[in-house]
């Protein structure tokens, strides 16, 4: 498959940008326990101020969905942000977060962009820009949502834990992607970087 060896070189081109996110100053002092609950509490008002508005953007996309491929992909992106968005509600109640309104524009810039990805990029260049995005803030949630439980006892972690489980998307993604890959190969590519700088963005954003 075409897409299969485009998603791998483009993996490979943004191994540093990744790892920057991965390896981020604020998970890192979570590790370390020196992350102060204002930064956890900054984390989650930004999260439900994005996932919010993702799980609108993913609807979009679904509704412009042509193909069964593309409906599976997008349904099932949909459903998962909505769970998501539940479990972390559990996380903000256990801290006891009742105010959603301290957004910050660089840290939600993300969700901005996945809006101008749903109303304006095919299915291929949406697909393309989510498969190797939410892995890689998968693998974000992981580590942080470990530190958490471990130095700083929270308990309403299942935000954490459903982005890190693994999942079928990587083959759904390129069963959509290789049907716009021959065309649209270079405008994929500049999505993913794309959504890639506004992941990094995100993590500086609510560090800062």
């Amino acid at each position: 498959m075409k897409a299969k060896t485009f998603l791998s070189n483009i993996r490979e081109k943004l191994s540093k940008e990744n790892e920057k996110i991965l390896n981020h100053g604020f998970i890192l002092d979570a590790e370390k326990g020196r992350l102060s609950l204002e930064k956890i509490k900054l984390f989650i008002v930004q999260q439900h101020y994005i996932v919010n508005h993702d799980m609108k953007s993913l609807a979009i996309m679904l509704s412009r969905s042509k193909d069964e491929d593309e409906e599976e992909f997008f349904y099932f992106l949909v459903t998962g942000d909505r769970e998501a968005f539940i479990r972390l509600k559990a996380l903000a109640k256990e801290l006891n977060i009742k105010e959603f309104n301290s957004i910050i524009p660089e840290a939600v810039s993300y969700t901005h962009y996945l809006s101008w990805l749903a109303n304006y990029a095919n299915a291929g260049e949406q697909a393309a820009a989510l498969v190797v995005n939410i892995p890689v803030w998968g693998g974000a949630c992981k580590k942080l949502g470990e530190a958490l439980r471990k130095n700083y006892g929270i308990k309403s972690l299942g935000f954490f834990e459903l982005f890190s489980m693994p999942s079928n998307i990587e083959e759904m993604a390129l069963k959509v992607m290789e049907k716009y890959i021959d065309e649209y190969e270079s405008t994929m590519e500049r999505c993913i970087k794309l959504i890639q700088a506004y992941e990094l963005m995100f993590w500086d954003g609510i560090y800062r």
